[in-house]
């Protein structure tokens, strides 16, 4: 496959179920259903996660649907190495069939991946994944994160500077938006201007980006975090004015992200601790994109190092409470209905 294909996770280590099971919230009333616009299901962990233990955490947390993003995971062992991707989809699909009947809808719409230097050659391997998801497939996500501090980069296994606006990558892209489907991207908060560039050359490409625009908050900038924020909402705000850009509030997590400890004090926190964290980060997205192009997305079972989905609901519905009932009806699961096509 391409230098640029993801390469597979590492073992992921055990979760610590205890710890995580301390002050369980049960989920707050709403007039809404929730939908989780960004889940994963591996079997790089210890258990596993799969749509089991997804279907369980969200029954718990009361999310109606999710949509599953690609994490490398269930590609196709042999055939054309440009074509292996098209085993994911086939991946989330059968998870997303075995689910019991009344519980949630799971990968209502599916994101895969492809290798997009390839450029317009992934045509086959879309029209493979189209062909693959019936009727659950919505798009591919490319991630783009680059940063010239090794404690934030992905090294070998990730994107060269400037990806996005490569003619190569471009092509991909060009067909992607021919075939009326979307685009996902993770980058990181020094990365956004290069949204800006692609909205504005594909101003009918639906673009969402993942995980608030992931603010760095490790390496040199760790020391730096007022910096950070202030580079971040700039950039937030100027990548905002571009109508077809909607961002996922979420993963703040992620390691590199930062915002949440991982497994870190006496007990788990809980939603009205998690609001506070998530507050000065979700409500300039809110503010900026406004809840019409916001979407909630859990990034489990990454952020369950650090919180329990039921807690992460139920701090984002106090974050949505502060809006209007029809704009909170939008971040929580409107937005990502109408983005995905659900």
């Amino acid at each position: 496959m391409s230098a640029l294909a993801p390469k597979k996770k590492p073992h992921v280590p055990p979760t610590d179920t205890n710890w995580l099971a301390q002050g369980v919230e049960a989920p707050l009333p709403v007039p809404y259903e929730v939908v989780d616009s960004h889940i994963h299901l591996w079997d790089f962990s210890d258990p596993p996660y799969f749509g089991d233990s997804y279907g369980a955490d969200a029954r718990a947390a009361g999310i109606a649907e999710a949509v599953y993003v690609e994490c490398t995971m269930g590609y196709r062992e042999t055939g054309p190495a440009a074509e292996r991707p098209i085993g994911e989809v086939e991946f989330a699909r059968a998870q997303a069939e075995a689910q019991p009947s009344g519980g949630v809808r799971l990968g209502s719409a599916i994101v895969g991946w492809v290798d997009a230097t390839l450029g317009d050659g992934v045509m086959p391997v879309l029209e493979g994944q189209i062909e693959a998801g019936a009727g659950r497939f919505r798009g591919v996500r490319i991630r783009a994160a680059w940063d010239d501090d090794p404690a934030a980069t992905y090294g070998p296994g990730g994107t060269p500077p400037g990806f996005l606006g490569q003619k190569d990558c471009r092509a991909a892209i060009d067909a992607l938006q021919r075939l009326g489907l979307s685009l996902d991207v993770y980058l990181f908060h020094t990365q956004l201007a290069e949204v800006a560039e692609l909205a504005r050359a594909m101003p009918d490409l639906p673009i969402v980006v993942n995980h608030c625009g992931a603010p760095i908050h490790v390496g040199r900038y760790g020391e730096r975090r007022a910096e950070v924020r202030q580079q971040w909402a700039a950039g937030i705000s100027k990548l905002a004015a571009f109508d077809n850009v909607f961002i996922k509030i979420g993963g703040f997590a992620i390691t590199r992200i930062g915002l949440v400890a991982r497994e870190g004090g006496a007990q788990a926190p809980g939603s009205v601790a998690l609001a506070a964290q998530f507050a000065p980060w979700a409500e300039h997205c809110l503010e900026a994109f406004g809840p019409e192009r916001c979407m909630f997305g859990s990034n489990f079972p990454v952020d369950k190092a650090a919180m329990s989905l039921p807690n992460q609901v139920n701090a984002m519905k106090r974050l949505a409470g502060q809006l209007g009932p029809e704009e909170a009806s939008a971040f929580m699961g409107g937005t990502a209905r109408r983005f995905y096509r659900i």
